[in-house]
C-alpha cells in the first residue's frame, strides 16, 4: 500500500523452497482442474466452490470470473428473486473477504460491480460505508475511489435531491485531503463534484467557496510545496472560471501566493516552475498584462531553473528562448 516500506527479500531456505514448490504444485493442479471445469460447460454448487478456492489463491484470473459469473446465474435458486439475492449477498460476503487480501484486484472490483448490478435490492448505503472502510484502509487506493464514484452515482438515482449527495461526498473529500494532502484520487474526486455543489451557490457563495479552495490550496502548497497535487487542482479551477476576468484575477492571485511562499522556500523547484508557467499563462491569456519587471523576473527565474534542475534543463532553455522572442 501507498507510504509502505518494502521489505528486504531474503534467499529463502531448503526447507522453503520445497514447501513453496508443493504450493505451485497445487494451485497449478486446482488451476488445470477448474480449466477443464470450464470446458466442460459444469454449472453446479461444487464447481463454485472450486473456483472459491482457486480465486482465493490468486484474484487476477479474469478467466475464472467470468466463469463464476457462468456459474452464478446457471444456478437453481437464480431463477427467483429471492433466491437471487441469496446467492448474491453470498457472494458479497465472499468478494469482502477478497478484497482484505487483495484491495487492488481489478477483476475482483469488476465483479462486485457486476453482483450489485444483478442484485435485486441492492444497498447502497451499506456499499458506500463498507467502501469508507476499505479508503480507511489504503486512503489512495484509486481502485476504492472509482468503486465509490460508482456506489455514489447509484445512490444519487435513488435519492430525492442528487445534489445533496454531491454535497456530502464533497464533505468526504475535503477529510481525505485534510488528512493527506498527497491524496491524489481524493483531489481528483473532488474536482468531479464541485460543477455539481456550484449548481446551487449563489454569486456570493460561489465568491466565498472559491476563496474556500484556494485557502485549501495554499495550506496544501506550504506543507508541501514539491506535491504536485494541489498545483494541479488550482490549474483545473482555473479552466472552469466562467469568464477571462476571472480568469486573469486568479491568475494573478497565484502570482502573488508563490512570491509569499518563495520568501520561506527560495529554492523550492515546483513554486519556481509554477511561478514562470503562471506569468506566461498570464501573459497568453491577456497580452500586455505582464510587466517588464515581471518579464525579467520569469527569465532571471528560467535561470535558477537551470541550475537546480538540470535535468530538465533543456526544456527550460526551450522555454527561455521562446520568450525571448515573444517579448523582444
Amino acid at each position: 500500500m501507498h507510504g509502505r516500506r518494502r521489505e528486504l527479500v531474503r534467499e529463502p531456505t531448503v526447507d522453503e523452497k520445497a514447501q513453496s514448490k508443493q504450493r505451485v504444485d497445487k494451485y497449478c493442479a486446482l488451476n488445470t482442474h477448474v480449466m477443464e471445469l470450464r470446458s466442460s460447460n459444469v454449472y453446479s454448487e461444487d464447481a463454485l466452490s472450486t473456483t472459491r478456492r482457486l480465486l482465493e489463491l490468486n484474484t487476477e484470473l479474469h478467466t475464472i470470473w467470468n466463469y463464476r459469473r457462468q456459474i452464478l446465474v446457471h444456478l437453481d435458486g437464480w431463477k427467483s428473486e429471492d433466491g437471487r439475492q441469496v446467492i448474491l449477498e453470498q457472494e458479497l460476503a465472499f468478494l469482502l473477504e477478497i478484497i482484505m487480501k487483495n484491495i487492488k484486484s481489478y477483476w475482483m472490483w469488476n465483479h462486485r460491480v457486476w453482483a450489485l448490478s444483478q442484485l435485486p435490492s441492492p444497498s447502497w448505503d451499506r456499499e458506500l460505508k463498507l467502501v469508507a472502510k476499505l479508503l480507511a484502509v489504503d486512503a489512495r487506493n484509486f481502485h476504492g475511489w472509482d468503486y465509490r464514484r460508482f456506489v455514489v452515482s447509484k445512490v444519487k438515482e435513488a435519492a430525492d435531491d442528487p445534489v445533496a449527495v454531491d454535497v456530502s461526498e464533497f464533505a468526504f473529500t475535503l477529510e481525505q485531503i485534510n488528512k493527506d494532502f498527497a491524496n491524489h484520487s481524493a483531489w481528483h474526486n473532488r474536482s468531479k463534484l464541485l460543477p455539481s455543489v456550484l449548481q446551487r451557490c449563489t454569486d456570493d457563495e460561489r465568491k466565498k467557496m472559491m476563496d474556500d479552495e484556494i485557502e485549501l490550496i495554499i495550506n496544501a502548497i506550504y506543507t508541501d510545496p514539491e506535491d504536485q497535487n494541489a498545483w494541479l487542482y488550482h490549474e483545473w479551477l482555473l479552466d472552469i472560471q466562467p469568464s477571462r476576468k476571472e480568469k486573469c484575477a486568479l491568475l494573478r492571485d497565484k502570482v502573488s501566493k508563490i512570491r509569499e511562499l518563495l520568501e520561506i522556500e527560495d529554492d523550492s523547484k515546483r513554486p519556481l516552475i509554477e511561478l514562470v508557467e503562471t506569468l506566461v499563462a498570464l501573459d497568453g491569456l491577456e497580452p500586455g498584462s505582464v510587466t517588464d519587471a515581471e518579464k525579467t523576473e520569469c527569465l532571471d527565474t528560467l535561470t535558477r531553473l537551470k541550475v537546480l534542475d538540470s535535468y530538465h534543463v533543456n526544456k527550460y532553455i526551450d522555454t527561455e528562448s521562446m520568450l525571448c522572442k515573444r517579448w523582444q
